[in-house]
Formats: structure tokens, sequence, C-alpha cells
């Protein structure tokens, strides 16, 4: 059996498969068909010649924290098939065989139903698609709305009224499903029904209440998934004849202003900024088409601690001003570890925002990529990121070294964070000062 590292490239490569994006990729899908049968499912032909054995294995950090060969399965089938595999092929003749014998199991993870789903709707077996669309209506969440998700089970309820601004953003395993689902109504052949596409707008309208102001996601995964399952509804939906959309913005001081949505434009952001926050504000649209109008918001809030599956300590090295070197540069220290109730976390990522005035040395940051469970680091100005492959019970540590570059008094304490890849609400917060305090810092900086 393959370590978690042989199959992290399988999984990867898979999702760079997407037929739609061929045309952003310099790579033929004809080589990533030969680099996954020739060697990712080469290592592992018993999954697609036998029926599936169930059993765990670790790759929660790139399959929304489904641990079972099901979701394996029907993710690479999927991706075999966008890039025009033929359906006699041998790899996907016994896929789809091991996926309907799998799809008989009583009990099926919501996000395998959405990954069955989207590959039987690839491969024409309609009755098998129609199947499993109707056990995840049974699991469906409606919002008073009328918008429709789906969501893992067991999941705690968010109390909305205790939150000013409505809930917060759904976890990127939510997307993902949601996105599946939404691919599996809309990839019929040769077109979805009325009734489809109605269900679909649904779980468009929930979808697109999930991006951020830049278009995406909470992840690389979710937000390639989202964007392919809300283009194929684009495409189905767009009609040439509309004469377009006015869009008045409108505030107790009489219109902001007024866009203007037709077929020239239709793929531009257009941007108004608020005179004042908070505000009352009206948008209006007459006309016809579609369109998607977003408010952004950003404030801060003060970090909190409740019932957190991590642990995160931060801290200095040195801890106080030890030398005259303190003030200039010191090591910040990191200690983490999973308390929640599975054996270990999905994909984990630490933040940690420097202290202002302070930059990372990018080479003490890229040397953790040596540790086993760190897969990639990222470095900006103003942050470090560390993305780990999963974080367990036991205590991981990880150090790197930050230096001046701008001298700045009565420095105030930065903030780190650690939170799920798959369920960004969970996670822990912990504060770090300078080794120096104000007065000692202004008399180091004379």
């Amino acid at each position: 059996m393959e370590t978690i590292h042989e199959r992290r490239p399988m999984w990867t490569g898979a999702l760079g498969m997407v037929d739609s994006q061929k045309k952003c990729i310099l790579v033929s899908g004809g080589f990533w068909r030969r680099w996954i049968l020739g060697g990712a499912l080469g290592r592992r032909r018993r999954t697609f010649t036998h029926p599936m054995e169930l059993r765990p294995f670790p790759l929660s950090f790139l399959q929304g924290g489904v641990d079972d060969e099901i979701s394996l399965s029907a993710y690479i089938t999927a991706a075999l098939l966008e890039s025009h595999l033929p359906l006699d092929h041998p790899t996907v003749r016994n896929a789809l065989f091991c996926l309907e014998t799998a799809a008989q199991a009583k009990e099926i993870h919501v996000y395998s139903l959405a990954l069955l789903a989207y590959s039987f709707a690839l491969a024409g077996k309609e009755e098998q698609r129609q199947k499993m669309l109707q056990l995840l209506q049974e699991e469906a969440v409606q919002e008073e709305d009328g918008s429709l998700h789906w969501q893992r089970p067991g999941k705690k309820q968010v109390d909305t009224r205790l939150s000013f601004f409505g809930p917060p953003r759904a976890p990127s395993a939510e997307v993902e499903m949601t996105a599946y689902v939404l691919l599996s109504y809309l990839t019929k052949q040769p077109a979805p029904s009325q009734e489809e596409l109605g269900t679909a707008t649904r779980v468009v309208k929930w979808l697109s209440r999930q991006q951020n102001p830049t278009g995406g996601f909470s992840s690389t995964q979710d937000t390639v998934v989202a964007l392919q399952a809300l283009s194929l509804y684009g495409a189905f939906t767009y009609s040439k004849s509309s004469t377009g959309t006015e869009v008045t913005l409108s505030s107790t001081g009489g219109v902001l202003r007024q866009f203007q949505v037709d077929s020239t434009n239709r793929l531009l952001l257009q941007c108004q900024a608020l005179p004042s926050v908070p505000g009352d504000y009206d948008s209006t649209a007459k006309g016809e088409g579609c369109v998607h109008v977003q408010t952004t918001l950003k404030y801060n809030v003060q970090p909190h601690q409740e019932e957190a599956p991590f642990t995160l300590e931060v801290r200095t090295v040195p801890e106080t001003c030890a030398g005259p070197k303190a003030h200039k540069t010191f090591d910040i220290a990191i200690n983490v570890s999973y308390t929640g109730n599975r054996p270990a976390s999905n994909m984990a990522i630490i933040d940690v925002k420097m202290l202002s005035g302070f930059i990372p040395v990018k080479p003490s940051v890229k040397q953790l990529e040596r540790h086993n469970l760190v897969q990639r680091t990222e470095v900006s100005t103003s942050h470090v990121l560390l993305y780990l492959e999963k974080v367990t019970n036991m205590t991981q540590s990880y150090t790197f070294t930050v230096e001046q570059d701008v001298p700045v008094q009565n420095l105030k304490p930065a903030v780190a964070r650690v939170y799920d890849y798959y369920e960004t609400d969970e996670g822990a917060d912990a504060e770090y000062s300078a080794p120096c305090s104000t007065a000692e810092t202004k008399q180091g900086n004379e």
C-alpha cells in the first residue's frame, strides 16, 4: 500500500484534468490520461478490477475530509471521463462497475454521493444518476430563501441571530460537494430538463453567496469545482436576445450609481464604494437577464477560543530582551496539536501575521518544507503561511526567523491562527509579542 506522499500526485493530477481548462493548460489531455493510467492507477489496479473494499486511509487533505475508496475512485473516474476517455476503455469500464457496486451500499457519505452522481452523469448512466440525486435530495439543506446546499452529517448549526452580518461563509467541503451536485444536475444529454434547471438555480443561489470578494471560494479545490459548475450553469441559461439589466444602487441620500449590464460587458466587474457604514442601502434591477450583486465588508475581531479542535502556542526566542540583537531579529516558535474527535485533522494552515515593522527571513521559512508534514510555505511582507498535511494529537513544532525592516514604537501583539483547510471555522488563535518592551524598543532604536 503506497504512502500518502505517493497518493497526493494522483489527486492533484486528476484535478488538473478538468476538460474545461484545457485551453489554459499547456499539457495535453492525452499526457494526463497516460500518466494516470500508467502511473497512479497502475499502483492501484486492484481498485478498479474488484468490488470496492472500504477501508480508511488518510486522504482527507484533498477530498472533503472523506476517507474511503469510493471518493477516490469516483474522483479519478470523473477526471478520466472529462478527458474523453471512451466508456469501453478497460479502466473506465472496470471503474464504473466498481462504482455501481459501491452505489448499492446502505450508507454512503454525502460527499461520496455527490461524486458518484457526477461520475454517472458523465458516463451517461441516467438511472444511476437519478438514484444518486434522489438520495442527495433527502440530504439537502433548504434555506429560508429557497436555496439548496449540502453539508456533512453531524455539523453543528450556526445561530445566525447572534451575528449581525448573517452566517459565515460555508466551509470548503460544503462548497465542493454542493458544486458536484450542481454539475450532476447539469450534466445530462442532450440537456437538463426545466425542472432540473429550476433545482440548479436554487443551488446556484446558495453557491454564489459563498464567493469571496475576488470571485474565489475557501480553497483552490472548491474554487475549481465551483467555478466549473457555475460556468456550466451560465452556459445553459445565457441568452443573446436579452436586452440587458439596469441595477440601481441607492442610499437614504439618493441614487449612488446605476450599473448597466448587457452582452457587451457581462464579464466586467463593476464596483461602487459605500460612503458610510453602517448605513441603509437598496439595489433594484429592471430589464432582462441575471446579474450577481455582492456586498463586501471587512472588519477585525478579537481572537476567541470556543471548543477549538486545535491547540496553538506562539512565542518568540528569546522571549525577553536578551542582548542587543533582540531588538532587530528573533525567532518565532510555533507549537500546534489537534484536540478534535478524529485521529488527525484534515490539511491545516498556520497563518502567522507579522509584527509591525518586521518581515520574515525567507530562507528560514523555506527550510520548514523539509518537515515531513509541511507540504509548502508562502511568504509575504505581512504573513507567513504553513500548509500542513495534517495535525495530530502529538505536538508539532516549527520555528522561523524574522528581522526588523522598519523601526516601530509601541508595538502591539500580532495574531497567529491555525485552521482546517476544509472547515475554516474550525481553528485556534494565539497572540505573540516582540521580545522587548515598549520602553526598551524605543531605547534600542535610538
